[in-house]
Protein backbone atom coordinates (compact mmCIF):
# COMPACT_ATOMS: atom_id res chain seq x y z
CA UNK A 1 0.00 0.00 0.00
CA UNK A 2 1.22 3.48 -0.81
CA UNK A 3 1.61 5.31 2.47
CA UNK A 4 3.39 8.54 1.66
CA UNK A 5 3.75 10.78 -1.40
CA UNK A 6 6.98 10.12 -3.26
CA UNK A 7 7.42 13.87 -3.75
CA UNK A 8 7.84 14.43 -0.02
CA UNK A 9 10.26 11.55 0.30
CA UNK A 10 12.32 12.88 -2.60
CA UNK A 11 12.35 16.35 -1.07
CA UNK A 12 13.68 15.01 2.22
CA UNK A 13 16.44 13.13 0.43
CA UNK A 14 17.47 16.40 -1.21
CA UNK A 15 17.66 18.10 2.19
CA UNK A 16 19.73 15.29 3.71
CA UNK A 17 22.13 15.35 0.79
CA UNK A 18 22.56 19.08 1.11
CA UNK A 19 23.43 18.76 4.78
CA UNK A 20 25.36 15.85 4.60
CA UNK A 21 -19.29 30.84 -1.52
CA UNK A 22 -19.21 27.28 -0.66
CA UNK A 23 -22.51 25.37 -0.64
CA UNK A 24 -23.60 21.84 0.00
CA UNK A 25 -23.33 21.26 -3.73
CA UNK A 26 -19.63 22.06 -3.50
CA UNK A 27 -19.06 20.28 -0.21
CA UNK A 28 -15.78 18.38 -0.21
CA UNK A 29 -16.94 14.97 0.92
CA UNK A 30 -19.10 13.10 -1.57
CA UNK A 31 -22.23 11.54 -0.16
CA UNK A 32 -20.75 8.07 -0.44
CA UNK A 33 -17.75 8.75 1.74
CA UNK A 34 -18.40 5.62 3.72
CA UNK A 35 -17.43 3.59 0.66
CA UNK A 36 -13.76 4.23 1.45
CA UNK A 37 -13.90 1.71 4.27
CA UNK A 38 -16.02 0.97 7.26
CA UNK A 39 -15.41 3.73 9.82
CA UNK A 40 -13.84 2.82 13.13
CA UNK A 41 -16.22 1.64 15.79
CA UNK A 42 -17.92 4.57 17.44
CA UNK A 43 -16.83 7.11 14.83
CA UNK A 44 -19.81 6.97 12.48
CA UNK A 45 -20.97 10.54 11.77
CA UNK A 46 -24.63 9.98 12.64
CA UNK A 47 -25.26 13.66 13.29
CA UNK A 48 -22.45 15.32 11.34
CA UNK A 49 -24.84 17.85 9.82
CA UNK A 50 -26.01 19.07 13.24
CA UNK A 51 -23.35 21.72 13.71
CA UNK A 52 -23.30 23.87 16.87
CA UNK A 53 -22.25 27.48 16.93
CA UNK A 54 -18.50 28.12 16.73
CA UNK A 55 -16.78 28.63 20.08
CA UNK A 56 -16.67 32.14 21.43
CA UNK A 57 -13.42 33.84 20.64
CA UNK A 58 -12.37 31.16 18.17
CA UNK A 59 -11.86 33.64 15.36
CA UNK A 60 -9.48 36.59 15.31
CA UNK A 61 -11.11 39.91 16.12
CA UNK A 62 -12.05 41.69 12.91
CA UNK A 63 -11.94 38.52 10.83
CA UNK A 64 -14.20 38.06 7.84
CA UNK A 65 -16.75 36.35 10.04
CA UNK A 66 -17.30 39.68 11.81
CA UNK A 67 -19.23 42.66 10.51
CA UNK A 68 -17.55 44.85 7.91
CA UNK A 69 -15.84 42.31 5.68
CA UNK A 70 -13.19 44.05 3.58
CA UNK A 71 -13.23 43.88 -0.24
CA UNK A 72 -9.93 42.00 -0.10
CA UNK A 73 -11.38 39.33 2.18
CA UNK A 74 -14.43 38.95 -0.03
CA UNK A 75 -12.18 38.53 -3.07
CA UNK A 76 -10.02 35.90 -1.38
CA UNK A 77 -13.13 34.07 -0.19
CA UNK A 78 -14.40 33.78 -3.75
CA UNK A 79 -11.02 32.49 -4.93
CA UNK A 80 -10.95 29.90 -2.16
CA UNK A 81 -14.51 28.75 -2.83
CA UNK A 82 -13.77 28.38 -6.53
CA UNK A 83 -10.58 26.41 -5.76
CA UNK A 84 -12.46 24.04 -3.45
CA UNK A 85 -15.16 23.47 -6.04
CA UNK A 86 -12.54 22.72 -8.70
CA UNK A 87 -10.85 20.25 -6.37
CA UNK A 88 -14.10 18.36 -5.92
CA UNK A 89 -14.83 18.39 -9.64
CA UNK A 90 -11.40 17.24 -10.80
CA UNK A 91 -10.11 15.10 -7.92
CA UNK A 92 -13.33 13.72 -6.45
CA UNK A 93 -13.55 9.94 -6.76
CA UNK A 94 -17.24 9.05 -6.92
CA UNK A 95 -16.68 5.32 -6.86
CA UNK A 96 -14.63 5.43 -3.67
CA UNK A 97 -16.40 8.39 -2.12
CA UNK A 98 -13.33 10.52 -1.42
CA UNK A 99 -10.54 12.30 -3.33
CA UNK A 100 -7.77 10.96 -5.50
CA UNK A 101 -4.21 12.12 -4.91
CA UNK A 102 -3.60 12.95 -8.57
CA UNK A 103 -5.51 13.59 -11.75
CA UNK A 104 -6.27 10.32 -13.51
CA UNK A 105 -4.59 8.37 -10.72
CA UNK A 106 -4.33 4.69 -11.70
CA UNK A 107 -2.33 3.53 -8.70
CA UNK A 108 -3.58 0.52 -6.82
CA UNK A 109 -4.34 2.83 -3.92
CA UNK A 110 -5.30 6.11 -5.62
CA UNK A 111 -6.93 7.96 -2.73
CA UNK A 112 -5.24 10.94 -1.14
CA UNK A 113 -3.00 10.34 1.85
CA UNK A 114 -3.11 12.71 4.80
CA UNK A 115 -0.15 14.62 3.40
CA UNK A 116 -1.87 14.89 0.01
CA UNK A 117 -5.17 16.26 1.31
CA UNK A 118 -4.48 18.21 4.51
CA UNK A 119 -4.35 21.57 2.66
CA UNK A 120 -7.88 20.97 1.34
CA UNK A 121 -9.07 20.26 4.90
CA UNK A 122 -7.47 23.54 6.02
CA UNK A 123 -9.01 25.46 3.10
CA UNK A 124 -12.49 24.25 4.06
CA UNK A 125 -11.87 25.17 7.70
CA UNK A 126 -10.73 28.65 6.77
CA UNK A 127 -13.70 29.32 4.47
CA UNK A 128 -16.10 28.40 7.26
CA UNK A 129 -14.20 30.55 9.77
CA UNK A 130 -14.26 33.46 7.33
CA UNK A 131 -17.92 32.98 6.41
CA UNK A 132 -19.65 30.89 9.12
CA UNK A 133 -22.80 30.05 7.19
CA UNK A 134 -24.66 26.85 7.93
CA UNK A 135 -23.66 25.46 4.54
CA UNK A 136 -19.97 26.15 5.10
CA UNK A 137 -20.00 24.67 8.57
CA UNK A 138 -21.82 21.56 7.35
CA UNK A 139 -19.20 21.18 4.62
CA UNK A 140 -16.46 21.17 7.27
CA UNK A 141 -18.41 18.63 9.34
CA UNK A 142 -18.81 16.30 6.34
CA UNK A 143 -15.15 16.52 5.47
CA UNK A 144 -14.02 16.07 9.08
CA UNK A 145 -16.22 12.98 9.36
CA UNK A 146 -14.44 11.58 6.31
CA UNK A 147 -11.09 12.55 7.82
CA UNK A 148 -11.84 10.31 10.81
CA UNK A 149 -11.46 7.32 8.48
CA UNK A 150 -7.71 7.76 8.68
CA UNK A 151 -7.82 6.78 12.36
CA UNK A 152 -5.99 3.47 12.76
CA UNK A 153 -7.15 1.76 15.92
CA UNK A 154 -4.62 -0.99 15.38
CA UNK A 155 -1.64 1.26 16.13
CA UNK A 156 0.14 0.80 19.42
CA UNK A 157 0.27 1.82 22.19
CA UNK A 158 -2.77 4.00 21.33
CA UNK A 159 -4.69 4.72 18.12
CA UNK A 160 -3.34 7.35 15.72
CA UNK A 161 -3.80 8.55 12.17
CA UNK A 162 -2.21 6.43 9.43
CA UNK A 163 -1.60 7.81 5.95
CA UNK A 164 -4.29 6.04 3.92
CA UNK A 165 -8.01 5.82 4.70
CA UNK A 166 -8.80 2.37 5.97
CA UNK A 167 -5.37 1.49 7.37
CA UNK A 168 -6.03 -0.81 10.32
CA UNK A 169 -2.90 -2.79 11.17
CA UNK A 170 -0.38 -2.22 13.94
CA UNK A 171 2.60 -2.39 11.57
CA UNK A 172 1.41 0.38 9.22
CA UNK A 173 4.22 2.90 8.72
CA UNK A 174 2.83 6.11 10.19
CA UNK A 175 4.15 9.67 10.09
CA UNK A 176 4.21 11.91 13.13
CA UNK A 177 4.07 15.12 11.09
CA UNK A 178 0.91 13.73 9.44
CA UNK A 179 -0.62 13.31 12.89
CA UNK A 180 0.36 16.86 13.79
CA UNK A 181 -1.01 18.34 10.57
CA UNK A 182 -4.23 16.32 10.74
CA UNK A 183 -4.66 17.33 14.37
CA UNK A 184 -4.22 21.01 13.46
CA UNK A 185 -6.89 20.69 10.77
CA UNK A 186 -9.25 19.12 13.31
CA UNK A 187 -8.58 22.02 15.72
CA UNK A 188 -9.51 24.44 12.96
CA UNK A 189 -12.63 22.37 12.23
CA UNK A 190 -13.55 22.96 15.87
CA UNK A 191 -12.92 26.68 15.43
CA UNK A 192 -15.18 26.66 12.38
CA UNK A 193 -18.05 24.64 13.80
CA UNK A 194 -17.86 24.65 17.58
CA UNK A 195 -18.16 20.86 17.65
CA UNK A 196 -15.98 19.32 20.35
CA UNK A 197 -16.02 16.08 18.38
CA UNK A 198 -13.29 17.51 16.17
CA UNK A 199 -11.36 18.72 19.20
CA UNK A 200 -11.40 15.15 20.53
CA UNK A 201 -10.07 13.96 17.17
CA UNK A 202 -7.20 16.43 17.53
CA UNK A 203 -6.52 15.18 21.05
CA UNK A 204 -6.24 11.63 19.67
CA UNK A 205 -3.45 12.82 17.40
CA UNK A 206 -1.54 14.41 20.26
CA UNK A 207 -2.00 11.35 22.46
CA UNK A 208 -0.53 9.14 19.74
CA UNK A 209 2.40 11.50 19.12
CA UNK A 210 3.18 11.67 22.84
CA UNK A 211 2.97 7.89 23.27
CA UNK A 212 4.76 6.74 20.12
CA UNK A 213 6.54 9.64 18.44
CA UNK A 214 9.16 10.81 20.89
CA UNK A 215 12.63 9.58 21.69
CA UNK A 216 12.36 9.09 25.44
CA UNK A 217 16.11 8.94 25.94
CA UNK A 218 17.38 12.00 24.09
CA UNK A 219 14.25 13.92 23.08
CA UNK A 220 12.92 15.04 19.75
CA UNK A 221 10.19 13.56 17.55
CA UNK A 222 10.78 10.88 14.95
CA UNK A 223 9.68 11.45 11.36
CA UNK A 224 7.80 8.16 11.25
CA UNK A 225 7.47 4.82 13.02
CA UNK A 226 10.62 3.49 11.32
CA UNK A 227 12.64 6.09 13.30
CA UNK A 228 14.96 7.22 10.46
CA UNK A 229 15.71 10.57 12.12
CA UNK A 230 14.20 13.35 14.27
CA UNK A 231 12.19 15.51 11.87
CA UNK A 232 11.69 19.25 12.08
CA UNK A 233 8.34 19.06 10.33
CA UNK A 234 7.04 16.62 12.96
CA UNK A 235 8.42 18.81 15.73
CA UNK A 236 6.74 21.89 14.23
CA UNK A 237 3.26 20.52 13.63
CA UNK A 238 3.19 18.51 16.85
CA UNK A 239 4.37 21.40 19.02
CA UNK A 240 1.79 23.76 17.56
CA UNK A 241 -0.92 21.13 17.99
CA UNK A 242 -0.07 20.84 21.68
CA UNK A 243 -0.15 24.65 22.10
CA UNK A 244 -3.50 25.02 20.33
CA UNK A 245 -5.04 22.21 22.34
CA UNK A 246 -3.84 23.91 25.50
CA UNK A 247 -5.39 27.17 24.25
CA UNK A 248 -8.80 25.56 23.71
CA UNK A 249 -8.89 23.07 26.60
CA UNK A 250 -6.37 24.29 29.20
CA UNK A 251 -5.24 20.67 29.38
CA UNK A 252 -2.18 20.21 31.63
CA UNK A 253 -1.20 17.26 29.40
CA UNK A 254 -1.19 19.44 26.27
CA UNK A 255 0.85 22.12 28.04
CA UNK A 256 3.36 19.54 29.25
CA UNK A 257 3.82 18.21 25.72
CA UNK A 258 4.23 21.72 24.33
CA UNK A 259 6.91 22.50 26.92
CA UNK A 260 8.65 19.18 26.30
CA UNK A 261 8.72 19.61 22.53
CA UNK A 262 9.86 23.25 22.72
CA UNK A 263 12.66 22.41 25.13
CA UNK A 264 14.12 20.05 22.53
CA UNK A 265 13.43 22.47 19.67
CA UNK A 266 15.28 25.29 21.41
CA UNK A 267 18.20 23.01 22.25
CA UNK A 268 19.21 20.09 20.06
CA UNK A 269 16.65 21.04 17.41
CA UNK A 270 18.06 24.52 16.88
CA UNK A 271 20.61 25.52 14.25
CA UNK A 272 22.65 28.20 16.02
CA UNK A 273 24.61 29.30 12.91
CA UNK A 274 21.32 29.93 11.09
CA UNK A 275 19.43 31.32 14.08
CA UNK A 276 16.44 29.09 13.21
CA UNK A 277 15.19 25.56 13.77
CA UNK A 278 16.94 22.73 11.95
CA UNK A 279 15.30 20.52 9.34
CA UNK A 280 16.22 17.41 11.33
CA UNK A 281 18.90 15.95 13.56
CA UNK A 282 20.86 15.08 10.39
CA UNK A 283 20.36 18.38 8.55
CA UNK A 284 20.70 21.88 10.03
CA UNK A 285 19.08 23.60 7.05
CA UNK A 286 16.09 25.78 8.06
CA UNK A 287 12.90 25.24 6.02
CA UNK A 288 10.04 27.73 5.99
CA UNK A 289 7.19 25.33 6.77
CA UNK A 290 9.04 24.18 9.89
CA UNK A 291 9.79 27.70 11.09
CA UNK A 292 6.29 29.19 10.67
CA UNK A 293 4.41 26.80 12.99
CA UNK A 294 7.18 26.80 15.61
CA UNK A 295 7.43 30.60 15.68
CA UNK A 296 3.67 30.93 16.06
CA UNK A 297 3.59 28.21 18.72
CA UNK A 298 6.26 30.05 20.69
CA UNK A 299 4.49 33.42 20.36
CA UNK A 300 1.06 32.03 21.29
CA UNK A 301 2.34 30.07 24.27
CA UNK A 302 4.08 33.23 25.45
CA UNK A 303 0.64 34.84 25.74
CA UNK A 304 -1.10 31.81 27.24
CA UNK A 305 1.53 30.86 29.83
CA UNK A 306 4.11 33.65 29.77
CA UNK A 307 7.80 33.00 30.18
CA UNK A 308 9.75 36.11 29.19
CA UNK A 309 12.59 34.38 27.29
CA UNK A 310 10.05 32.61 25.06
CA UNK A 311 8.40 35.91 24.15
CA UNK A 312 11.75 37.45 23.26
CA UNK A 313 12.78 34.38 21.27
CA UNK A 314 9.59 34.44 19.19
CA UNK A 315 10.32 38.00 18.09
CA UNK A 316 13.91 37.18 17.15
CA UNK A 317 12.83 34.09 15.22
CA UNK A 318 10.22 36.03 13.28
CA UNK A 319 12.76 38.65 12.20
CA UNK A 320 15.29 35.98 11.27
CA UNK A 321 12.77 33.98 9.21
CA UNK A 322 11.68 37.04 7.25
CA UNK A 323 15.32 37.72 6.40
CA UNK A 324 16.17 34.11 5.60
CA UNK A 325 13.23 33.20 3.35
CA UNK A 326 12.66 36.57 1.74
CA UNK A 327 9.46 38.10 0.49
CA UNK A 328 8.32 36.28 -2.64
CA UNK A 329 8.58 32.57 -1.88
CA UNK A 330 9.69 30.09 -4.53
CA UNK A 331 10.01 26.74 -2.75
CA UNK A 332 6.81 24.81 -3.52
CA UNK A 333 3.16 25.65 -2.73
CA UNK A 334 2.55 22.79 -0.29
CA UNK A 335 5.43 24.01 1.89
CA UNK A 336 5.14 27.76 1.44
CA UNK A 337 1.38 27.74 2.15
CA UNK A 338 1.97 26.21 5.59
CA UNK A 339 4.54 28.88 6.43
CA UNK A 340 2.19 31.66 5.32
CA UNK A 341 -0.85 30.21 7.12
CA UNK A 342 0.89 30.47 10.47
CA UNK A 343 2.55 33.80 9.71
CA UNK A 344 -0.97 35.12 9.08
CA UNK A 345 -2.05 33.74 12.45
CA UNK A 346 0.96 35.50 13.97
CA UNK A 347 -0.19 38.73 12.26
CA UNK A 348 -3.58 38.29 13.97
CA UNK A 349 -1.73 37.85 17.26
CA UNK A 350 0.82 40.67 17.13
CA UNK A 351 -0.51 43.04 14.44
CA UNK A 352 2.70 43.07 12.38
CA UNK A 353 1.48 44.28 8.98
CA UNK A 354 4.62 42.94 7.29
CA UNK A 355 3.29 39.42 7.79
CA UNK A 356 -0.02 40.18 6.09
CA UNK A 357 1.71 41.84 3.16
CA UNK A 358 4.01 38.83 2.84
CA UNK A 359 1.03 36.52 2.42
CA UNK A 360 -0.96 38.89 0.22
CA UNK A 361 1.90 39.52 -2.22
CA UNK A 362 2.56 35.81 -2.60
CA UNK A 363 -1.18 35.26 -3.14
CA UNK A 364 -1.14 37.90 -5.86
CA UNK A 365 1.61 36.01 -7.66
CA UNK A 366 -0.20 32.70 -7.21
CA UNK A 367 -3.47 34.10 -8.48
CA UNK A 368 -1.96 35.42 -11.68
CA UNK A 369 0.70 32.79 -12.40
CA UNK A 370 -0.08 29.44 -10.78
CA UNK A 371 -3.15 28.47 -12.83
CA UNK A 372 -2.59 25.91 -15.53
CA UNK A 373 -4.58 25.67 -18.76
CA UNK A 374 -7.30 23.62 -17.06
CA UNK A 375 -8.05 26.09 -14.27
CA UNK A 376 -6.11 24.29 -11.53
CA UNK A 377 -3.33 25.79 -9.39
CA UNK A 378 -0.71 23.26 -10.46
CA UNK A 379 2.16 25.63 -11.25
CA UNK A 380 4.56 27.33 -8.90
CA UNK A 381 3.66 30.80 -7.69
CA UNK A 382 6.03 32.29 -10.25
CA UNK A 383 4.33 30.36 -13.05
CA UNK A 384 6.82 27.56 -13.61
CA UNK A 385 6.40 23.80 -13.70
CA UNK A 386 7.33 22.45 -10.29
CA UNK A 387 10.45 20.25 -10.07
CA UNK A 388 9.51 16.60 -9.80
CA UNK A 389 11.34 16.20 -6.49
CA UNK A 390 8.82 18.62 -4.97
CA UNK A 391 5.60 17.68 -6.76
CA UNK A 392 4.39 14.99 -9.12
CA UNK A 393 2.25 16.21 -12.02
CA UNK A 394 -1.43 16.78 -11.35
CA UNK A 395 -1.36 16.63 -7.55
CA UNK A 396 -4.38 17.57 -5.46
CA UNK A 397 -1.94 18.79 -2.83
CA UNK A 398 -0.47 21.46 -5.12
CA UNK A 399 -3.85 22.89 -6.09
CA UNK A 400 -5.23 22.69 -2.55
CA UNK A 401 -2.20 24.38 -1.00
CA UNK A 402 -2.62 27.51 -3.12
CA UNK A 403 -6.37 27.43 -2.47
CA UNK A 404 -5.68 27.30 1.27
CA UNK A 405 -3.58 30.46 1.06
CA UNK A 406 -6.53 32.35 -0.41
CA UNK A 407 -8.81 30.87 2.25
CA UNK A 408 -6.66 32.01 5.17
CA UNK A 409 -6.35 35.49 3.68
CA UNK A 410 -10.17 35.57 3.68
CA UNK A 411 -10.06 35.05 7.46
CA UNK A 412 -7.76 37.95 8.24
CA UNK A 413 -8.57 41.61 7.54
CA UNK A 414 -5.82 43.64 5.89
CA UNK A 415 -4.01 46.18 8.05
CA UNK A 416 -5.21 49.80 7.94
CA UNK A 417 -3.98 51.69 4.91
Amino acid sequence: MRTCSSARAAFLLVICAAACTLTAASAPVPAGASQVSSPPAGSSPAHASQVPSPPAGSRPAGAAAQAGVSPAQHDYLQLAQAGIARAKLRFGDRRRGWYDARLGDRDRYPLATIWDIVPLFEALDAVAIAQPSGANRRAVARFAAGAERYLNRGLRPVPGYSPYPGDRTSNTKTWFDDNGGWGLAFVNAYRATGSRRWLRDAQRALAYIAAAGGDRRSGGIWWNTSHPYKAGEALASDTLLAVLLYQHTRSPFALAQARRFLAWANGAGFSAPDGLYAASDISPIPIDYIEGPLIYAQALLCRLAPITPECELAERLKARALTRFGYLLDFSPQYDAIYLQWMLELYALDGDATLYRLAADNARNARTRALDGEGLYLLSWNGETLPRQYARPGMLQTHAATTSLFAWLAVHPPPPA
